[in-house]
């Protein structure tokens, strides 16, 4: 495709130069026609001097900024591919074989992500300017990859309105396939788990949870398909608690312990809110892991005083001396606005001290000035003996 030209408004070009991925619809200047999504667009300051270069998009997000100078998008996919490969190569350990190859922005390719489950590459498309692009995709997934198969998960409300996914190269994807965490092994089902099949940025997180578990009984609330339940039991936790709403991510939870060799009659699954459920007994570690709860500004003030009260229950779930690994993916909640929810909460459940933070992993790198793409907080605190009582 031939490169169209948009000129930005003042106030976008320096974000823009600075190497922000995005291109508000508003940052373009008034009186022009958005070409296709797609199409190559050189982005113009107000005086009609090239500023960046970038395809164009539809919706909120007008322009997903590439870098600065035009280049082809086939070389351009291909050499980031490759490189996001290599980075992969060299964080990743070698006990697992399930990790994002590819993070949007943070990768060089906004709007876009590519996670690897084994021999099989699972692409999201969050922007409908990578439509046009998918071949040129789906052959640099195949050849720096290292899978057999290439499929689309469809279901991105503002791209596309299919579901299940959509096979791109190489043989159909199986219903379910097993991966490797860890030397751990768990069940994924790409076309119908949460988000691409694994909650892969949790993977570090879990690690840890597992060495902390060891003759502790522990709750895995929000737990999906057990994920740190596996960990922690394999860890030597004493009883695994796994709480979900959804039935069909319980019995997955059951599975992945028998893919273990771990009894899954030694540990308990609970089918429930877990907003609203509570334990027979406090637990030596208790891990709170809550899908988003704010998918717009209105929503905010909500999700704080969720993460409040999460934060007031969980920690009530916590015997004496008993740890507390909570985390949160909602974006709009800076790591300021979270802790402060999480520090009210706990206010109100005892006195404790913060152990650890972590954020996402390095397999899912975010550019230095897109903020917006940090997400993932988790933090892990110990709840202190109350020193009234007596010992």
């Amino acid at each position: 495709m031939r490169p169209a030209a948009l000129r930005l408004t003042a106030d976008t070009v320096g974000t823009v130069g600075r190497g922000h991925p995005w291109v508000y619809a508003d940052g373009v200047a008034p009186g022009q026609d958005l070409p296709a999504p797609g199409t190559p667009v050189r982005l113009l300051d107000t005086r009609g001097q090239p500023v960046a270069f970038g395809l164009a998009d539809q919706g909120d997000i007008a322009v997903r900024v590439l870098g600065r100078h035009p280049v082809d998008v086939p070389t351009l996919v291909e050499r980031n591919l490759a490189t996001a490969a290599a980075l992969r190569a060299a964080v990743v350990q070698a006990d697992t074989d399930a990790f994002r190859l590819v993070n949007g922005a943070g990768d060089g390719l906004p709007g876009l992500v590519v996670d690897r489950y084994g021999p099989v590459a699972i692409v999201r498309v969050y922007g409908a300017c990578w439509e046009p692009w998918l071949e040129a995709v789906t052959q640099a997934v195949v050849r720096h990859g290292q899978v057999r198969t290439v499929a689309r998960r469809l279901g991105v409300r503002r791209v596309d309105a299919g579901e299940g996914l959509q096979t791109l190269a190489g043989p159909p994807p199986p219903d379910g396939l097993v991966v490797r965490e860890a030397g751990l092994s768990f069940l994924v089902r790409p076309a119908a788990g949460q988000k691409t099949g694994l909650f892969l940025d949790q993977r570090e997180n879990r690690r840890l949870v597992g060495r902390l578990a060891r003759g502790r009984d522990v709750l895995d609330i929000f737990s999906c398909t057990g994920g740190f339940a596996v960990h922690a039991a394999a860890g030597g936790a004493r009883r695994v608690t796994v709480v979900d709403l959804a039935a069909a991510a319980v019995d997955d939870a059951r599975e992945n312990l028998r893919l273990n060799g771990i009894d899954p009659d030694r540990h308990a699954f609970v089918v429930a809110d877990a907003f609203t459920w509570q334990p027979d007994a406090p637990a030596g570690l208790v891990v709170c892991d809550p899908p988003n709860l704010s998918h717009d500004r209105d929503a905010d003030r909500a999700a704080w005083k969720q993460y409040r009260d999460l934060a007031e229950r969980t920690g009530r779930m916590v015997e004496a001396g008993g740890l507390l690994a909570t985390a949160s993916c909602t974006a709009r909640l800076s790591w300021e606005r979270w802790e402060q929810a999480v520090r009210e909460g706990l206010r109100r459940a005892g006195r404790w001290s913060l152990l650890h933070r972590a954020g996402e992993p390095p397999d899912h790198p975010v550019l230095v000035e897109h903020p917006e793409a940090r997400y993932l907080k988790l933090a892990l605190l110990q709840r202190r003996p109350d020193p009234s009582l007596p010992r």
